[in-house]
């Protein structure tokens, strides 16, 4: 049995930066549907109607801070996952669970940086109502109101089920990482006359 085989330095960061990003992003997912989850009627994308402003506020606050979190933090994964791949210099080809890990993730990069487009207008929109709230006064709230309402609706409905999907897919991916299927073994004619 040979040694193990040391981590570059350089891997070592990424695979920090990778787990740490990991877990604010998927955490961020979970944390911001639990919050959007406060403002529809349930498997709907109507709002509830008894929904106070003072709670409309802070649940678009939360979904702001919840968003930026998750944007940034999936920026830092993939840019992890990119310097994982180039720094290990790992032959895909004696390892189908990383290629299927792969694909499973990059295909999906697409929607995320759509939905992440939909997520900084979102966080503008809700600054620039804040500012122009703090400028003239809690009365002002009301005519941003519908706008944030309206942008969040979009950025939940954006894409049917595509996020979903994705993020199955990512739970899916982990599994791979995890379970190590589909790599390439010593042939039991190799081992026999070593």
């Amino acid at each position: 049995m040979t040694a193990p085989e040391r981590l570059p330095r350089t891997s070592k960061i990424f695979l920090t930066l990778l787990v740490f990003s990991g877990i604010l992003w998927f955490g961020g997912i979970v944390y911001r549907a639990l919050i959007a989850n406060e403002f529809f009627v349930a498997n709907t994308l109507d709002y509830l109607p008894d929904i106070s402003p003072d709670k409309e506020r802070v649940l678009f606050q939360l979904l702001a801070s919840s968003s930026t979190i998750i944007v940034i933090s999936y920026f830092v994964f993939l840019a992890s996952v990119i310097g994982i791949v180039k720094s290990m210099k790992i032959r895909l080809k004696d390892n189908g669970w990383l290629m299927a890990a792969l694909i499973l993730f990059f295909m999906f990069v697409p929607v995320e940086i759509f939905t992440a487009y939909l997520d900084v207008d979102f966080i503008l929109d809700w600054r620039s109502a804040m500012s122009v709230i703090h400028e003239k006064g809690l009365q002002e709230y009301t005519r941003y109101s519908g706008d944030l309402r309206k942008t969040l609706a979009h950025r939940i409905g954006a894409l049917g089920g595509l996020p979903v999907i994705a993020l199955l897919s990512y739970f899916s991916a982990l599994v791979l990482v995890i379970w190590k299927p589909l790599r390439k073994t010593e042939s039991v004619e190799t081992r026999e006359t070593q």
